[in-house]
């Protein structure tokens, strides 16, 4: 039977939730949900309540009894703010909205030596990445976003990793994830390549707790990171483009779902880590020359750039000036030091935001005042490019 309003009070529901994830880990005050209602960069809205269950099990009795009583489920990582969609949007949904916060859902089983790894909905990259490291192997995307914390979910379910030319975009073909059937119920759907139990409880403790043997791992065919974009982003004439938001072609179960899924865990590959990579840096006021020099690069040999990003000049211009104190945290604490300090900085901007005489985002003016009085941090290379009227 479905749960809806008239049969599961408000009440009710949380009530139900408190006795699955406790009480400390359902927040309905304001002033506790702000930290997980706002984005960093943007989007904000208000919630019934958000959950953050500690363990898959409470995480799959959350969603189910959500999914019953015709909530709208919004499942949120890192809530870096980076793609959209991990926070509300206004008020003007037509149903209660429940947020479950994943944070506490962190963990990580190496498989086949790191050649390949399953990730939990609160992995980040940045944990991720430290942990390959010791393998001498790294993630799909060291750069970017997993500095600040972002989760390896949430690069998959919207395949994130634009600068990337070698690996293409966040995907995989194998994830365990959670979808609502015609009939208004939660099924488990397992991919992940892992030979599970059939019931879900059972299924997510075991897969959560690692304890699994040889035989239930099988190597198939599915692809754990997106093999076909090295020959995709060769082709300069074709009338696409290479990448573009919502890419359908690369939609696979959790892969792009953007939402619409639960997902519990994914199984992505692991790259021999890079040596000896050189950057280069080029300028141009010639979009044309750019063109012509990114056809080049595509085509003439065999090796593809590991990663390449534009900045224009106006963007070059507000980076240097609004950002000099983060590269200069990242220069001298080193990018370890970031996601403890962007969550730091979470907590205070909550705090603060309880004074009504304080302006919105009083520790980014604070911090960027404090970066004006910092030596310079853009290399003097790059400070000819910005000044040259033409330079290729």
């Amino acid at each position: 039977m479905r749960l809806t309003e008239p049969t599961m009070h408000a009440d009710r529901l949380l009530v139900l939730l408190r006795q699955i994830v406790g009480t400390p880990h359902v927040l309905v005050a304001p002033h506790a949900t702000a930290p997980y209602t706002r984005g960093y960069r943007f989007g904000s809205g208000p919630v019934r309540a958000v959950i953050r269950p500690r363990t898959l099990v409470e995480f799959w009795r959350v969603a189910e009894l959500c999914v019953a009583a015709d909530q709208i489920l919004i499942v949120q990582a890192a809530n870096t703010g980076l793609t959209g969609g991990s926070t509300p949007d206004g008020d003007s949904y037509d149903r209660p909205v429940i947020l479950i916060s994943t944070r506490r859902l962190r963990g990580m089983h190496l498989l086949g030596g790191g050649r390949q790894v399953i990730c939990l909905p609160g992995t980040t990259l940045h944990k991720l990445e430290t942990t390959l490291a010791r393998y001498g192997r790294e993630p799909h995307s060291v750069i970017g976003s997993s500095c600040i914390g972002a989760s390896v979910l949430g690069g998959i379910s919207n395949n994130s990793g634009g600068a990337l030319v070698q690996r293409g975009p966040a995907y995989t073909e194998m994830a365990l994830f959670g979808r609502v059937t015609a009939e208004g119920r939660l099924e488990l759907v397992n991919h992940l390549g892992i030979r599970l139990d059939k019931d879900p409880v059972k299924a997510l403790a075991r897969l959560e707790s690692g304890a699994l043997r040889a035989d239930e791992i099988d190597w198939p065919d599915a692809r754990g990171h997106d093999d076909r974009y090295v020959a995709h982003v060769r082709d300069v004439e074709a009338d696409t483009p290479a990448r573009y938001n919502q890419d359908s072609a690369r939609w696979f179960d959790a892969s792009g779902c953007a939402g619409k899924l639960i997902v519990f865990a994914v199984r992505v590959d692991s790259f021999p880590a890079e040596k000896n990579s050189q950057v280069f840096y080029i300028g141009t006021n010639s979009p044309a020359r750019l063109e012509a020099l990114r056809r080049y690069l595509l085509t003439a040999h065999d090796e593809l750039p590991i990663a390449a990003e534009y900045m224009h000049r106006e963007a070059f211009r507000i980076a240097e000036a609004y950002g000099r104190d983060t590269v200069a945290l990242i220069r001298y604490l080193g990018t370890n030091s970031i996601p403890g300090l962007f969550a730091a900085k979470a907590w205070l901007d909550n705090y603060l935001s309880g004074f009504n005489f304080l302006p919105p985002h009083i520790t980014d003016r604070v911090m960027q005042k404090i970066g004006r009085l910092l030596p310079d941090q853009i290399p003097e290379k790059m400070r000819i490019f910005e000044n040259v009227s033409s330079i290729i």
